[in-house]
């Protein structure tokens, strides 16, 4: 219940700043180009329904309607995308544009009002371009880790981090088939994911998890939840995780070769969460442990008494669209790559290989992790 009311304060929320958005785009424009009548009237309303896309496009897939909720979100989503690049823009030659005219106040101020506008549409359009195609293109980032803890067989444990894919309308077909390719060609020891695996109505999706099932990975396959999989409903979620091959850890430890990990479930399920066994799970977290010890985190939220020595998590997206990456530091100051913490544990934050809302990346590009622990000790 918690979980719902929290998701619908935050899309009113999120309506309101996004319409207050787009509504700065229509009054900039109608400057330049002097809407009126009819016309102007048909603007508005196309605005309102770009606005309301996010709602169309879950009304759609509840419906199972999945055509019309694809091309809805596609065309929605990248406006989404444009109209706040170019809100970015806008707002920094304008202050440009003002400094310019503080200082030169005989310039042509309607020009260059109208110079801003088109460049900051082109710069907005030449990104979201850009972000389209390099959202499809996932790197595969490969990260050594020496430790002075046992490994089994040749002293070398390969484990592969997948984050924030969000299956569903949009990542699906193609752009799933080159991810799960990209997984397999790492040859994984073991496949660990870190949340939002999936967004969206899961009836819609449940046959794709299939295809993660058959990615092999001979020390098992791990996953925790994030917040998406809480959106989107929380039984149908951990349905599609365990039907997609992996053991969920919600609060929950398990041991595969000399490996300790940690599970930790997202904060997003708190209060449907059973408190005792969240506490204990603290608990435990925070005492020495033999061997080496993993933690899967969704969010990098450091718990300064945990004893660990690899945290894995996502959420952040890396900013996803330059200059969100700003924003989000406001609230996980690490929001990308491996961080060493004051106790000597280590953080990775992954970027995530898919993307919430708009299906574009702006110099946030989309990743799977390959992490090889190396120990020149061996496990009897």
């Amino acid at each position: 219940m918690i979980t719902g009311i929290s998701m619908i304060l935050f899309l009113l929320t999120f309506l309101c700043l996004y319409g207050g958005i787009n509504f700065y785009f229509f009054a900039r424009a109608r400057g330049i180009f002097h809407f009126s009548g009819i016309g102007q009237g048909l603007i508005l309303l196309a605005i309102i329904m770009l606005i309301l896309t996010p709602v169309l496009v879950r009304l759609l897939e509840s419906l199972r309607w999945e055509s019309p909720a694809r091309a809805a979100a596609c065309i929605g989503y990248l406006w989404m995308a444009f109209i706040f690049l170019f809100f970015f823009s806008s707002i920094c030659l304008e202050t440009l544009r003002t400094a310019h005219k503080f200082f030169v106040p005989d310039t042509a101020t309607a020009l260059i009002k109208a110079a801003t506008f088109y460049l900051a549409v082109i710069i907005a359009a030449v990104l979201v371009i850009y972000g389209y195609f390099d959202a499809q293109h996932i790197r595969t980032r490969y990260l050594e880790i020496n430790t002075n803890l046992a490994l089994p067989e040749a002293g070398k444990l390969r484990l592969v981090q997948i984050s924030d894919v969000h299956v569903g309308i949009i990542i699906r077909n193609n752009r799933l088939d080159h991810l799960l390719e990209k997984i397999r060609e790492t040859r994984p020891d073991i496949l660990v994911s870190t949340g939002d695996l999936l967004d969206g109505e899961p009836d819609n999706i449940m046959e794709d998890a299939k295809r993660f099932a058959a990615i092999e990975a001979p020390y098992g396959k791990y996953a925790v939840l994030g917040n998406h999989e809480y959106y989107a409903g929380l039984k149908r979620s951990v349905e599609f995780t365990k039907k997609a091959g992996f053991e969920i850890l919600r609060d929950d430890i398990t041991q595969v070769s000399g490996i300790t990990i940690f599970g930790q479930d997202d904060i997003t399920g708190r209060e449907s969460g059973d408190a005792r066994k969240r506490e204990a799970f603290k608990n435990r977290l925070r005492e020495k442990h033999d061997g080496f010890s993993l933690l899967l985190k969704h969010q990098p939220r450091i718990d300064r008494q945990a004893q660990f020595d690899l945290q894995l998590s996502g959420h952040t997206h890396g900013g996803q669209i330059f200059p969100f990456g700003l924003v989000v530091k406001l609230y996980f100051p690490k929001i990308y790559g491996l961080h060493e913490l004051a106790d000597g544990g280590l953080l990775y934050v992954s970027r995530g290989a898919g993307t919430w809302g708009p299906p574009v990346r702006v110099f946030a590009p989309p990743e799977i992790t390959v992490i090889d622990l190396i120990s020149k000790r061996r496990m009897p």
